[in-house]
């Protein structure tokens, strides 16, 4: 391990977040929205419905209403999630000849590798710290699509475990998500890092249950932070100064 690096030492396990973190919709989620809501008589900027996800996903808590269905997630549960979601980032955008087609359609999209890219320096990272002997562990909050995404996308290569929370049942910041990745890592809270974007997600939630957590803040928010959160926090701008 470099002296540079972030990550504490006597570390063997490296839990880390999807979304946000390691990929991203690309080139966005309104361009993808806009698109295909356009082959179906809705035509509205990339922005402006770029603009309307992200209030509607911040208003949700992200995946909140699909945290609340957890015990009893299904198929048809997350895609009922999705169309929720849908339907109120396109409220007040008119047109459409069929919403229904148009979301299948944009459900169907989104389950898709070409949909998403890994952050520039992803596979960099992942590969210098499977160099490294770390044991990886993705733990996400995302619907059971993620898993053959992941595979499509070619994580497997350098990923161990997955947890995904519709798939197990809990969602973070909740600690059995984090046991469940502690048990399948075979390592000890005090012996894993959880690197992930979400301050209450994945730093509080990680933090609760006794695991080292840095949060990666790409857009600077964490000035935003009071003084003495700023220092008791470890925060990286980037993937490559875990390495």
């Amino acid at each position: 391990m470099t002296r540079s690096s972030k990550i504490p030492e006597g570390t063997k396990a490296v839990l880390l977040d999807a979304g946000g973190t390691l990929l991203r919709a690309y080139p966005s989620v309104g361009h993808h929205y806009s698109l295909v809501a356009g082959k179906y008589g809705c035509r509205v900027p990339k922005e402006a419905v770029e603009a309307s996800f992200r209030r509607v996903w911040r208003d949700r808590d992200r995946v909140g209403d699909l945290k609340n269905h957890l015990n009893d997630l299904n198929e048809k549960n997350e895609k009922e999630f999705w169309r929720k979601v849908v339907t109120d980032v396109f409220l007040g955008f008119e047109g459409f000849s069929s919403f229904d087609d148009f979301f299948d359609e944009l459900y169907d999209l989104f389950a898709r590798p070409e949909v998403w890219r890994f952050y520039p320096e992803s596979e960099e990272v992942l590969r210098a710290l499977k160099e490294k002997g770390y044991i990886l562990c993705l733990v996400s909050n995302w619907d059971s699509r993620l898993l053959n995404l992941c595979k499509g996308l070619g994580l497997d290569r350098y990923m161990d475990h997955y947890v995904v929370s519709a798939v197990f049942g809990a969602a973070k910041p909740d600690p059995r998500i984090f046991f469940e990745a502690l048990r399948l890592s075979g390592v000890k809270a005090g012996e894993a890092v959880h690197v992930g974007d979400s301050l209450e997600d994945d730093v509080h939630g990680a933090a609760r249950v006794g695991i080292k957590a840095i949060w990666l803040d790409r857009s600077g928010r964490h000035e935003d932070l009071a003084a003495h959160d700023r220092e008791i926090m470890t925060v990286i701008k980037n993937l490559k100064e875990l390495i």
